[in-house]
Order: structure tokens, then sequence, then C-alpha cells
């Protein structure tokens, strides 16, 4: 019940006992919280509660006086000193709606800040994950065979990877909380992205200046007699197997591309056959084939990006362990997997992730 409602009358019997039931809960909750600061900060309670009792002493000494010049004849005084004291209350409460509208200022910009700094918690957050995804590999890898955490560490991450950016309708946010924790997201699946390139390039150094020495150590990999840990530009030992890590890898990124396409089209014939331009359009077969050509041209660009991509990172990976051929090579496939099981993920949209707006940047593609 605000103050407006009680001078206008405009309240009912159901809202006068919440009000009164809210007044007495907070009342209680009031008692109780100076019970327990009594008991756990005895000095200051006692401080607050001499004040108060200092100005209440205070208010009935006025009283009585007030109430004694009344009776010497000194009403009129009296009547200037209470209009007095009724402006210095009006002030008061003057005073305390400019604190409330202070206080919704603060929390407007408190609010606003956060938004903004939305990204740079997703960007800490993902630091902090790539830390602990890091010392978790080394730890382990300084006593044991890697190969299996390798391909467990790679699966899970990806699939955590495409559930966070998995794809959402996009719907204008109105709500504070949406607001945050839609741009939360973004940064977290960019800063995600750099976390799994990051880790995937330094899990076998062994000059992480962070970590400490003992994790700082040479990896073992290996699969029967195939080692992993040599680099993949030479090609004395099994070069059969890795150029297989290489083939397998390629094969399924183009497959994932060519769904993708096959995806867009099936939505563009789809919506051609809900919506048709004419009663006697095209044939069946002519509509099948602007439905790909459409989707082709959709997907031209980022087609472009992946071709680009793959030949950046074969030509930076031959030169480092076989055991980053075989990330690429899970990547895949855990992304394949996604694919088929998130059919979301396949309706094609021009890429925005982090990966392709650097190729973007770099290649002026």
């Amino acid at each position: 019940m605000s103050l407006k409602e009680l001078l206008t009358g405009k309240f009912n019997r159901n809202n006068l006992d919440k009000k009164v039931f809210s007044l007495l809960s907070t009342f209680v909750v009031i008692v109780g919280l100076f019970i327990v600061a009594g008991i756990l900060f005895p000095t200051t309670v006692s401080i607050i509660l001499n004040i108060l009792w200092v100005v209440l002493v205070s208010l009935v000494v006025i009283f009585f006086v007030l109430g004694i010049l009344v009776i010497i004849g000194m009403r009129e005084e009296v009547g200037r000193v209470l209009d007095a004291f009724l402006e210095g209350s009006l002030k008061i409460i003057d005073f305390l709606d400019f604190l409330r509208d202070l206080w919704k200022r603060f929390v407007e910009l408190v609010k606003d800040f956060l938004i903004f700094a939305a990204p740079f918690f997703a960007y800490v957050l993902s630091l902090i994950l790539y830390v602990i995804l890091l010392i978790i590999y080394k730890s382990i890898g300084r006593s044991s065979d890697v190969t299996l955490l390798t391909i467990i560490l790679t699966t899970l991450s990806l699939v955590a990877f495409g559930i966070v950016s998995k794809p959402t309708p996009e719907v204008e946010e109105v709500k504070w909380s949406r607001k945050f924790f839609k741009k939360l997201r973004l940064g977290f699946i960019d800063g995600f992205e750099v976390v799994l390139f990051a880790f995937f390039f330094t899990m076998d150094s062994t000059n992480i200046f962070f970590l400490p020495k003992e994790l700082n150590v040479p990896l073992i990999a290996k699969f029967g007699e195939y080692d992993f840990m040599i680099r993949s530009i030479v090609y004395r030992d099994h070069t059969k197997i890795t150029l297989n890590l290489i083939m397998v890898t390629i094969i399924i990124e183009i497959v994932r591309n060519i769904l993708k396409i096959f995806a867009g089209a099936r939505m563009y014939y789809l919506e051609f056959v809900r919506n048709p331009l004419t009663e006697e359009g095209p044939s069946t077969l002519t509509i099948i084939k602007n439905s790909i050509r459409k989707s082709f041209a959709d997907a031209k660009d980022d087609l472009t990006k992946f071709i680009t991509l793959n030949t950046v990172l074969f030509a930076v990976f031959l030169f480092l362990p076989r055991l980053k051929l075989l990330t690429l090579a899970i990547a895949s496939t855990t992304n394949l997997l996604l694919d088929l099981f998130m059919r979301s993920r396949l309706v094609h949209k021009k890429g925005t992730d982090l990966i392709s707006r650097t190729l973007t940047y770099v290649f002026r593609l």
C-alpha cells in the first residue's frame, strides 16, 4: 500500500492485509537482526541503542517543553515551531525521495556496466578454464601416456563447445538479465574457441612459463609402434598412418560442408513449396537445382574460409607432433556427430565466429 493509495483510499482489504503482514515481517526480521548483532557485536549495538534512546528522550523533552509554552501563553510561537517541524519533515521526505532516485540511477549504471563488461568476464572465465585444462592434462601426462586422454579431452571439449555455441533464435531481449547472459554467452563462445586452439597448440610444450617445472616435461603418446610425439613432417616411420590422419580429417570436413549445403537446399526447397510464386511453377527438379544453387551461394564464403583455415592448419601442424593431427581428426569426427544430432548447426548462416572473422580480416576474404 503506497502513500498515494493511503491518501486516496484506493486500496482493498486484501492489499491492506498483505501490507500489514509485510510490515510485521520486516519488523520481526529487524528485531531478529538486532538480536543476532547484539550477540556478535555487543558494543556496536549498544552504541546504536544509546543513540536511539537519546533521540527518543529528546523528543519527549521537546513535547513537554512545547506543552509548557502553550500553558504560559505562547501558543502562536509553538504553532510556528510545529510548522518548522512539519517543513523539516517534508524536507526529509524530499531527501529520501532524492536518495531513492539516486539509488535507482546507481543500479542502472551498474547494470549497464555489467552488460558492457560481460564479454570481459567471459574471457577471464575462459582463461581460467584454459589453465585448469592444461594443469589436468600436464599432471596426468607427466607419468602416463596421453593418447587416450587427448582423445577424451578433445571429444568432451568439442561437445561442450557445440552445446554452448548451439544456434539460438534471434530475439530482441528486453530484460536486463537476458541481455547480460546473452553477451556473456557470446563472449564465452569466442573465449572458448581461443582456449581450444591455445590448449591444443601448447599441450605438448615444455616451456609454459606459469606452470611449475615438474609439469613442463615431455609427453608420451603412442599407439602401438606409432609415436604421436614425432613431427608430422618426418616421413621415416609409419608415413601411411600420418597421411591417413590428414585424409580422414579433410574428408570428414568436406562431408560436413556438403551436409550444410544439403540442409540449406532443403530449407529453400521447403520454403518454395510452402509459398509458390505461381500456381504452375517450375518442375520439382528445377526447384531442387535452384535450391542447391542458392544454398551453395550462401555457403561459398565459408567454404573459402574452410579451405584457407585447413591449409594453414596443416601447413603449421606438419612441423608439430603428430598428436596435433590426431586432435584434428578427433575434432572433425566430433563436429560431424554434433551436426547430425544438432540439426540446427547444419542450417547455414554466414560465419560470425572468431575464426571466420579472423580469416576474413587476415586474408581479406
